[in-house]
């Protein structure tokens, strides 16, 4: 193959395979690609190549470019798609991930069920600690003081009776009111020792000038304290 032929063939494979295609509706011009194509085949072949002399390569047909790869081939530089970065999906996933995972912790959360009030409807506004001085009421075998709430002395102590010894009870003592019609409540496991009294005009001071007449005040007794519980009206 001399310089013209190699100059021609060089042509024909532009048309064939460069950026625009057009040798699949010219058969001469395909013809002759595939006739250069064939002698180039012969002079490149390596020695000792089981090709005999005279016998014909058949070279493989060119195939014309998908649509989108032509429209990407002619597409200008600055238009063309970039291909993104591997990082890119290894983010993308990350996100997805993450995601997944906050999604999954809030449901866990709202699964888990809110503490039940003690009292629904009611406000816990104090929980007393024990302190030193004082006294339980005289009847009592031993018992402890615990802080005052608005003008309410509370006592907690132990009682025994032929029924039930060493009962937990819970007094609540108004200076206004009598040693004898101080509100006194035993328990009874495994319920809570409560006592509740009602704002009236016999409560302490302090109480009137905080709630309402009628206002229901709870005393609750439990491991950490005296619980203070205010109804609402």
């Amino acid at each position: 193959m001399d310089d013209d032929e190699a100059a021609e063939l060089a042509r024909l494979r532009e048309r064939a395979y460069g950026r625009t295609p057009d040798i699949a509706g010219d058969a001469a011009a395909l013809a002759r690609l595939r006739e250069l194509e064939t002698r180039a085949a012969r002079r490149d072949a390596p020695a000792g190549d089981d090709t005999r002399a005279g016998e014909e390569v058949a070279p493989v047909a060119p195939t014309a470019p998908a649509a989108s790869e032509r429209a990407a081939a002619e597409a200008p530089p600055q238009d063309r798609p970039r291909r993104r970065a591997p990082g890119w999906r290894v983010a993308a996933g990350a996100v997805v991930a993450a995601a997944v995972l906050v999604t999954a912790t809030v449901a866990i959360t709202r699964a888990v069920p809110e503490d039940t009030p003690r009292y629904p409807g009611a406000e816990r506004v104090a929980t007393l600690a024990v302190i030193d001085g004082g006294s339980a009421p005289e009847d009592s075998s031993a018992g402890r003081r615990y802080s005052d709430f608005r003008g309410y002395s509370v006592f907690a102590f132990t009682a025994s009776n032929v029924d039930r010894p060493d009962v937990e009870c819970l007094s609540v003592v108004s200076p206004a009111e009598a040693a004898d019609d101080s509100l006194s409540v035993c328990g009874s496991a495994p319920f809570p020792v409560a006592v509740t009294a009602v704002v009236s005009e016999q409560s302490p001071d302090a109480a009137r000038a905080a709630y309402p007449l009628g206002t229901a005040l709870n005393f609750t007794l439990t491991g950490a304290g005296v619980e203070v519980w205010v109804g609402s009206r």
